[in-house]
């Protein structure tokens, strides 16, 4: 299984006043479930990119660098 860095999303996240648990809260997930996609224990679904994507304001054209970073 490919390994990806989130360190852009977590980046983001910082930028914009969110923490794990506030993004959670912010994109309908629990905090278990995002820290771990994060964590690289499971990996995002298209609806968790949506909805973070979402809250974030990441547009189509970036979410590759947000979330496919090798």
């Amino acid at each position: 299984m490919v390994e990806f860095n989130y360190a852009a999303l977590l980046g983001l996240m910082k930028e914009k006043g969110y923490t794990q648990e506030s993004l959670a809260k912010s994109a309908n997930m629990s905090l278990s479930q995002l820290s771990q996609k994060i964590n690289g224990h499971y990996p995002f679904k298209q609806t968790d990119i949506q909805k973070i994507s979402s809250v974030l304001n990441i547009i189509p054209s970036d979410i590759g660098h947000y979330f496919f970073t090798v």
